[in-house]
């Protein structure tokens, strides 16, 4: 159970509600304190009926004569500090109608409210006012602090943790791959390239969403700054740190990137919505996060919980977690199907219900702090659990431990598998080499051409260099002097081959080969009646073909 701690908020005194109220409320409430008035100046009847309210005796007196209902609204007011959003506090203690003073004097509606709410606003134990919340105003229920100190504490407020789901039949688990991810967004950036140009087998899916993630925290955190070409480059002390620290620094530092962060608003990134045409996204994107994690908190380590329960629960104890004012009226994205607006506490579901499922099974997921579960493994996800790193983020826990990687090795004279977790041997080496494929085995994989030396001498790192880190790399031996020599003529550019896919064209009369289209296609001439072309360019030679009356074999054996 978790306990919820009271916190004073200082919004205007009792005197100065009072004397807001007209003297029709004045009298109201003098009447249910049993405070004979002996004047009609409102600013005499305030001072009065705060002098006789504001004591203990007759707070005390006043407490004994509530009904259930309302002592525990009034319970529930006091242990969020004695304060509450307007709206918040309507939508718990009941709707207090919007009645002059004067008509509920004279048809004394004060003696049947329509709800707790209602007969603390008659009591005068609850007043309204606005108070600034970070720029805006936001109008608050309060008991005044002259009369709060008067007032028992209330038992703390018990919050049963969340209902325990069952073990999914398959598991996606949440890992640090992210943590590979941005090494190859990095790569790219620091050839002058933009993130645009990161290949998509080069990241784990969904990439587009994991890119953008990426390229917003490394922005935030300053690994990435925009340069005088106005494109984002790899700022170089603080991504070497990262990439020499141990592996759960890495992935703890990327994770409490995105916790922290106030610039990536996840809000903005659910697919089923779409932004309030007027008022886009006005939701704090830290608050919201921080908001939603402390809830999450109530989580266990290592326990399968089911998503529509969760979300549910969300509901039912941190209901205001993306609208802090409980206010679900002033601002309504819309549906990305039917671009109608969601409007009223009736959306809930669909706006932040579809934020916790987009947090739990996005960003929290793709940093490893979540696992998720599902019916079998092209199913949407309907559970999750905290993962070790996710119960070490959020409840302070001990980090998992990594093995030491295996070496680096060198295949084949030119190539080099990488273990995963060797970040700062992978992010140099993209400097000099190719990445050959998405990773195998838990390893990638870069090959040494003489393309890639050329672009590490424009970058200007020398020979001596490579040559030196390689060794270091491999296990710290001198390389083979074949790959010494290879190195140094592609280096200087003085020797260089070429490998290339090709199509062996065959025709039955070698004019065909002279149509303009196809001469136009062909890279060599190998005899007569065969040629030579680039495998992008088969179907078009075979459309060609086809249209000068000649079906053609395709042998891809």
């Amino acid at each position: 159970m978790k306990r919820v701690s009271i916190t004073l908020m200082a919004l205007r005194t009792l005197y100065q509600t009072l004397l807001d109220s007209d003297q029709a409320r004045l009298r109201v409430i003098a009447r249910q304190w049993d405070i004979e008035l002996s004047t009609t100046r409102k600013t005499d009847m305030a001072a009065e009926l705060m002098a006789a309210m504001a004591s203990g005796d007759a707070v005390a007196q006043m407490l004994d004569q509530l009904k259930p209902d309302q002592r525990a609204a009034l319970d529930d007011l006091l242990r969020h500090g004695g304060a509450l959003p307007w709206a918040v506090f309507v939508r718990r203690a009941g709707e207090v109608r919007a009645i002059g003073p004067g008509r509920v004097e004279r048809e004394e509606l004060w003696r049947t409210p329509v709800s707790a709410g209602e007969a603390l606003w008659n009591l005068g134990l609850v007043q309204r006012a606005f108070d600034d919340n970070e720029g805006h105003a936001v109008e608050m229920a309060f008991v005044p602090e002259d009369l709060m100190l008067y007032m028992p504490e209330p038992a703390p407020l018990e919050i049963p943790n969340p209902p325990v789901g069952t073990h999914p039949a398959h598991i996606s688990p949440g890992d640090d791959t992210l943590a590979d991810d941005l090494v190859n967004v990095w790569a790219t950036l620091q050839r002058d390239r933009s993130a645009d140009d990161v290949t998509p087998e080069a990241l784990t899916p969904p990439e587009l969403e994991r890119r953008q993630l990426l390229e917003a925290l490394s922005t935030e955190r300053g690994w990435l700054k925009e340069g005088l070409d106005n494109r984002l480059h790899p700022s170089a002390n603080e991504v070497l740190s990262w990439l020499k620290a141990d592996p759960w620094t890495q992935w703890a530092a990327l994770a409490n990137v995105w916790v922290a962060g106030r610039t990536w608003n996840d809000l903005a990134h659910v697919a089923t919505l779409r932004p309030d045409p007027v008022h886009g996204w006005p939701n704090d994107p830290l608050g919201t996060r921080q908001a939603f994690l402390k809830i999450l908190t109530t989580c266990r380590s290592d326990t399968w919980y089911d998503l529509e329960s969760f979300r549910a629960y969300v509901k039912a104890h941190a209901t205001d977690f993306l609208r802090p004012d409980g206010n679900y009226n002033t601002w309504a994205p819309r549906d990305a199907r039917t671009e109608a607006p969601l409007r009223g506490f009736d959306a809930w579901d669909m706006i932040e219900g579809a934020l916790i499922d987009y947090l739990i099974t996005c960003p929290l997921h793709w940093l490893g702090l979540v696992d998720l579960g599902s019916a079998a493994p092209a199913e949407p996800p309907t559970a999750f659990r905290l993962t070790d790193a996710g119960s070490a983020i959020l409840h302070k826990t001990e980090a998992p431990s990594f093995a030491e990687p295996p070496a680096i090795r060198l295949l084949n004279g030119v190539e080099l598998s990488v273990p995963r977790h060797c970040r700062y041997e992978r992010f140099q080496l993209s400097r000099i080499a190719d990445a050959t494929g998405p990773p195998e085995n838990d390893a990638f994989h870069y090959r040494l051409s003489p393309a890639s030396l050329g672009r590490a001498k424009r970058q200007r790192i020398p020979l001596a260099r490579i040559i030196s880190f390689l060794q270091e790399a491999t296990g710290g031996g001198a390389l083979p002097a074949n790959l010494q020599t290879a190195l140094q003529r592609a280096y200087q550019g003085t020797g260089q081959a070429g490998l290339a896919h090709l199509w062996v064209l065959r025709v039955c009369d070698p004019q065909f080969l002279e149509i303009p289209a196809i001469a136009a296609l062909i890279i060599r001439r190998i005899a007569p009646g065969i040629a030579a072309i680039r495998e992008q360019d088969r179907t078009r030679a075979c459309q060609i073909l086809l249209q000068n009356g000649l079906l053609v074999d395709l042998d891809e054996t």
